[in-house]
């Protein structure tokens, strides 16, 4: 859309300058008359004009909003404007603009997966799921991957409110997985087959990806081969040493497959000063008992 308004401008621009050539021959050089001299209302708006134009460069947020409501069926506008108010904090002003941008274009993939993500952040799955429903249903057009990136998000959603097998047939229905949410629903499972096989095919898309680490290293140990684990949840926290998942996992690791409480201790203290989130009662059950090793959701690089 942007590009068939520009190709608009720019033929707009060109016929002007044709309309003025002709006229400036016809005319010969004679000078111009007090009727086609510039108005007083017409010489302020020029002047302003490079005003606007310098403002505009050096307010990006100032020129996206310009430019929504320049182009009132474009939904890019309203989501760059949507990318620079995060950006500057003004969370609520984001989320309305990605409403914008969505409202003027229901498959506008960005917009939907960006606000997807928002409401992922704040717990809002319901609402989310309702946004994103018309996608899985089929009743907007976007391209394969567009679409197989936001059904990954509307998963997540269903997998946060516990229903993993609604998020599992939604997965089904992507041409493919590309967050590798199908191997974080795997591994929150119990099928440890199909959780080796999808965190390893996760890997040929994901492997900068803190979270595909820390889930394959979670199937591996569930195959018993704690060294290969080891390596996994170590690449995660290279990839993303304030992620917490694989220092608890460690944490596991190192006291219920190798017998170690003291490193074990070391580990969930990492977890501990990152997160106080301990869905095995870790903190309370370290000595008794053999935990969940903690699987993460989406792609975090």
């Amino acid at each position: 859309m942007i590009r068939r308004a520009l190709s608009a401008l720019a033929l707009l621009a060109l016929l002007s300058g044709c309309a003025t050539m002709h006229l400036g021959r016809a005319g010969g050089t004679t000078s111009p008359t007090a009727a086609n001299e510039p108005s007083q209302k017409g010489r302020e708006q020029r002047e302003r004009l490079p005003k606007q134009r310098e403002q505009r460069a050096r307010d990006p947020l100032a020129e996206a909003t310009e430019r929504a409501a320049e182009e009132p069926a474009e939904p890019f506008w309203p989501y760059r404007a949507a990318e620079l108010q995060a950006k500057a904090g003004q969370a609520a002003g984001a989320e309305a603009s990605l409403r914008a941008a969505v409202a003027r274009d229901s498959g506008y993939a960005p917009a939907l997966s960006e606000l997807s993500r928002t409401l992922y952040e704040q717990g809002r799955h319901e609402e989310a799921i309702r946004l994103l429903a018309p996608v899985r249903q089929g009743r907007v057009t976007m391209s394969d991957a567009e679409r197989a990136t936001v059904l990954a998000g509307l998963a997540l959603h269903e997998a946060a409110l516990g229903q993993d097998a609604a998020a599992r047939e939604t997965i089904a229905g992507a041409a493919r997985d590309e967050a590798g949410v199908g191997a974080y629903l795997a591994v929150r499972g119990t099928d440890n087959e199909s959780a080796a096989k999808l965190t390893q095919a996760a890997l040929h898309q994901g492997r900068e990806s803190a979270a595909v680490h820390n889930n394959r290293g979670i199937a591996l140990l569930r195959a018993g081969d704690a060294d290969a684990a080891e390596k996994e949840f170590q690449r995660a926290i290279e990839l993303d040493a304030k992620r917490a998942a694989p220092y608890y996992n460690l944490a596991i690791l190192e006291r219920w497959y190798r017998l170690d409480a003291g490193a074990a201790a070391k580990r969930f203290q990492q977890y501990w000063s990152l997160s106080h989130a301990d869905p095995d009662s870790l903190y309370a059950e370290l000595g008794r008992g053999t935990p969940t090793p903690v699987a993460e959701e989406g792609t975090s690089k």
